[in-house]
């Protein structure tokens, strides 16, 4: 039975069952003993579905054992594992079971105020929220999966989340053969012009190119594997086999047929330290809003401008849904007008 005390015109109500202990203080009595009843109803109906308190456990404890069961399932990239690490720093204090969504909203606010962006904020709330899920209904341990949904819901109304922002950015020929000549100088030993120019042959991430390998050469068929391949879901086992064409004025079969044959790897670089090559020369160019990643766009523009079909371009590019490269085919309504007599075409 629920405690019900008087204290000071206020009524305390404590309930003491099954484990779970929980106090509240009310104005009335019937409004204590309604919470009280409510509590042993959720403490009765949580035992009887086998879910228990999470006792000791902390919000850390349960990022611990979440990145130590799932990611052995499912490996995920290593951005996740660096929110999750910071999860862990910033919230694993509290109990599992004592995390409120008030707790949730003044951290994702404070974040913010740090200057973190919305992508972001929205990625780490998710990945809780994904902890706890699991704690939930693969642990069976009573934690607030709904109250920390609910935050979500919150920071989203007034603007705390977003959505990564599309690139547009165009890389002009000139522009590429200066950054080139600018790395070149300082990095004579790499393969720059053939690296740069074989990314926007193959409209691939810098990531997989430096992972292509000579025995995922298919030279009659001129395609190439790119093995694990970016995804949303599946970030290892996603092999996909790509066709190296010669249709952006650069021709990526070639390039990469002319390499040398040193070891395992067709390019035996780091894409990072070209990541930085690239943005240093951009800032030593004054080329604005620039990176290397925007040499993969200029290459699925091409792509389109060389009139490869959506399908086509997706085939190249990894593109599962057929919907995120429309922005690359750059159709106005007025493109759409047509001469009196002329057919459309098919």
């Amino acid at each position: 039975m629920a405690s019900i005390i008087e204290r000071d015109g206020r009524w305390r109500a404590l309930v003491r069952k099954a484990g779970t202990t929980k106090c509240a203080t009310f104005a009335t009595k019937s409004a204590a003993r309604q919470w009280a009843a409510t509590v042993e109803r959720q403490v009765d109906e949580m035992k009887a579905s086998g879910v228990m308190r999470p006792g000791a456990n902390t919000v850390g404890d349960l990022i611990d054992r979440y990145v130590r069961e799932q990611y052995a399932r499912k490996p995920w990239g290593k951005s996740k594992s660096a929110d999750l690490a910071r999860l862990k720093k910033d919230l694993g204090h509290y109990k599992a079971d004592e995390i409120t969504a008030r707790h949730v909203t003044e951290y994702f606010e404070k974040r913010n105020d740090e200057g973190a962006g919305g992508v972001v904020v929205s990625a780490q709330c998710g990945y809780l929220i994904a902890v706890l899920e699991v704690a939930r209904t693969l642990w069976h341990l009573d934690v607030p999966v709904q109250a920390i949904k609910d935050a979500r819901t919150a920071l989203a109304s007034v603007g705390l989340f977003a959505k990564s922002k599309r690139r547009d950015r165009r890389v002009t020929d000139a522009e590429l053969e200066a950054i080139i000549a600018h790395v070149e100088k300082k990095a004579t030993a790499l393969p720059v012009r053939d690296v740069l120019h074989f990314c926007v042959a193959s409209a691939m991430r810098i990531s997989e190119v430096c992972r292509l390998q000579w025995t995922d050469l298919n030279e009659p068929d001129r395609t190439v594997v790119i093995r694990d391949r970016k995804h949303p879901q599946d970030k290892l086992g996603n092999d996909q086999v790509v066709p190296l064409l010669d249709a952006t004025g650069f021709d990526a079969f070639a390039i990469a047929k002319r390499q040398r044959r040193a070891g395992k790897r067709i390019f035996p670089i780091n894409g990072k330290t070209l990541g930085t090559y690239v943005t240093r020369a951009c800032t030593a160019l004054k080329i604005t809003d620039m990176s290397l990643h925007d040499l993969r766009h200029e290459g699925i523009y091409r792509l389109f401008g060389a009139k490869y079909s959506i399908e086509q371009v997706a085939l190249v590019s990894g593109h599962r849904d057929w919907s995120m490269l429309k922005r690359y085919t750059h159709i106005r309504a007025k493109d759409l007008h047509r001469e009196p007599g002329v057919a459309a075409t098919t």
